[in-house]
């Protein structure tokens, strides 16, 4: 069944050869035919894969755009300007010298840390108070150097210095005070700043973490009550110096003198407070104020000064003069919002004050209004500050002033407001300063 003749094997051989032939040719003609196209595929689909990658790597090479913006007002970050031009967020740094304040920027008189030591001018304080919370209960606190030139003012050559510590005990309803009037320091520089005179030592930081003390020794408490109390803490700024007056400068009187006035209105404060009951850990909050220039004290006859630190982040400073007249001469104060923006209060018409009583001290011939009501007619304001404790004046040699921690409760604009504070009064009392 299988056997072939040789004719019938070389027939079907050709025919093989000849269908091998034919599917050979006819696979060259496609492959002829197909190759440029598909190599023309293969190259599209090449360059087209290189393109995406391509735009890939541009796309991530390329710089995030600033976010969109629709007109808002300019506002600050930091020390620079953001504003919305064209759509787009734009931010501009302030230049030295100035600051941002509500989305410009203002000038600054007041240069950092520089600013911060002592200057030869003719009057300069530097001044710290607060209140502290420990174990032992709650206490607020007053530790403040003094400098003086006395040729300008006395015709004496040389300067003169106080040191005043005040410490309240507000659990035992007692306040604590001493004072030094002095024609020398212990250390006196600038770099580093360290001030100190008998009772009083600052180590300032120039950006507001300062390291201060303060003692009473065992024996040199004004009214005779217990003692020895020594305060020993650190404090540092929550927020940037504000530069009362707007660039640092308030006038000082009616005769032309001027400050230099900038404060810390909130610092943590961390430390220790010696007391004749034991050593306590504290912490709580502070105020710190600095001023100097070419004034004097005896250039009017008081002032009235509150400081406050509410709950909410806001702080706020007032001051008010009276001539030698008794009449009110000139007030002015700065409303801190809790970003560090600062509103100027100046005129007589920025706010009122009114005493609801007196307290009669019983060291000196003084009279002192206490527990006030204030309005502020701008961002409507309605205070009431409350005294915690009557007897907390600071008479000294030179001059006799009341100074205490405050409690303060009200609105702002209709929502309720509550906080701390401190309150300094002067020219009630007879003294070297005020002879009549």
């Amino acid at each position: 069944m299988f056997a072939f003749s040789l004719r019938q094997f070389s027939l079907l051989f050709l025919s093989l050869l000849l269908a091998v032939a034919l599917i050979t040719s006819g696979c060259s003609e496609d492959s002829a035919d197909v190759p440029d196209g598909d190599a023309d595929i293969e190259a599209n689909a090449e360059n087209d894969t290189e393109a995406e990658l391509g735009n890939e790597t541009e796309t991530e090479l390329e710089t995030e755009p600033e976010p969109e913006c629709t007109g808002q007002e300019p506002i600050c970050e930091g020390e620079s300007v953001v504003s919305c031009e064209d759509g787009q967020r734009v931010v501009t740094p302030c230049e030295e010298g100035t600051y941002c304040n509500y989305g410009t920027c203002a000038v600054s008189t007041v240069t950092f840390p520089t600013d911060a030591g002592f200057h030869a001018e003719r009057s300069e304080w530097w001044y710290y108070t607060g209140h502290l919370d420990s174990e032992g209960g709650r206490f607020g606190f007053e530790v403040t150097i003094f400098q003086y030139d006395l040729e300008s003012t006395y015709g004496v050559a040389g300067y003169g210095y106080m040191c005043h510590v005040g410490i309240t005990d507000e659990s035992a309803g007692e306040h604590y005070h001493t004072d030094s009037l002095l024609l020398d320091t212990k250390e006196w520089t600038n770099d580093p700043i360290v001030l100190e005179l008998d009772n009083c030592r600052f180590e300032i930081g120039g950006d507001g973490k300062d390291h201060i003390i303060g003692e009473i020794p065992e024996g040199k408490e004004k009214d005779d009550k217990i003692s020895p109390w020594r305060i020993d803490i650190t404090v540092e700024p929550v927020k940037r110096p504000a530069l009362h007056g707007g660039d640092g400068i308030i006038p000082m009187s009616d005769s032309g003198g001027q400050s230099y006035y900038y404060s810390y209105t909130l610092l943590t404060a961390d430390g220790t407070l010696s007391t004749p009951g034991g050593e306590f850990s504290v912490s709580g909050q502070a105020w710190m104020d600095h001023q100097w220039g070419q004034f004097d004290i005896v250039d009017f006859k008081g002032w009235d000064w509150w400081s406050m630190q509410f709950e909410d982040g806001w702080e706020i400073m007032l001051f008010q003069f009276t001539d030698w007249e008794d009449q009110l001469a000139a007030q002015a104060g700065t409303l801190i919002d809790p970003d560090g923006n600062l509103t100027e209060l100046e005129g007589i018409e920025d706010f009122t004050i009114e005493s609801q009583r007196s307290w009669e001290s019983p060291h000196t011939d003084g009279i002192y209004p206490l527990d006030w009501e204030i309005s502020i007619p701008k961002m409507n304001w309605q205070l009431s500050v409350t005294t915690l404790i009557d007897d907390q004046e600071m008479y000294n040699h030179a001059q006799n002033y009341w100074e205490g921690n405050t409690f303060i409760s009200g609105t702002r604009d209709g929502v309720d407001v509550s906080g701390v504070g401190y309150t300094e009064l002067t020219g009630y009392a007879t003294d070297i300063l005020d002879p009549k």
